[in-house]
């Protein structure tokens, strides 16, 4: 290729690149039942994967370090996910959701708890990857606290 065509093909990608985030800001949803479907479906993989790994701190199975790393993992991706379908326009409760109203009457003590959970959502995997039950057991138990914290506040 030459100069010009590399030149209007980077150019091309770091503008598309630049939009690209200025509507990601905007969210990707088509209406708010598809933002509370998106940030109720990534809970619930995250709670499977959360669930896979309770199961072996609490020895209801085996502990493979291997296993409990991956499912952290995804834990710690997931983590980051759901969040932006609790702030699209419309996509407060209703009949097709648990999330109280609480959740935006108190915004930024949410917005601080999401990261707080994506912090001990990362803790849990740095950990795991270390591969002792001994080690993870605490950092797991704190990141359930605060999924418990946030149930307990946040959800009906």
């Amino acid at each position: 290729m030459n100069k010009l065509t590399i030149t209007a093909v980077t150019t091309a990608l770091l503008s598309f690149g630049i939009a690209g985030n200025a509507m990601a800001d905007k969210h990707a949803f088509n209406d708010a039942e598809s933002a509370v479907e998106y940030r109720q479906n990534a809970l619930s993989i995250m709670r499977d994967n959360f669930a896979a790994m309770g199961d072996m701190v609490k020895g209801d199975v085996a502990f493979d370090a291997a296993i409990f790393q991956q499912r952290a993992e995804d834990f710690a991706r997931l983590s980051h996910i759901p969040w932006a379908g609790f702030s699209v326009d419309g996509a407060m409760p209703g009949d097709n959701t648990d999330a109280l109203p609480e959740i935006w009457d108190n915004w930024d003590e949410f917005k601080q708890r999401t990261v707080d959970f994506t912090a001990d959502a990362e803790k849990l995997a740095e950990v795991a990857a270390g591969g002792s039950l001994d080690d993870i057991k605490p950092v797991f138990m704190a990141a359930a606290k605060n999924c418990k914290g946030c149930h307990d506040n946040y959800k009906d």
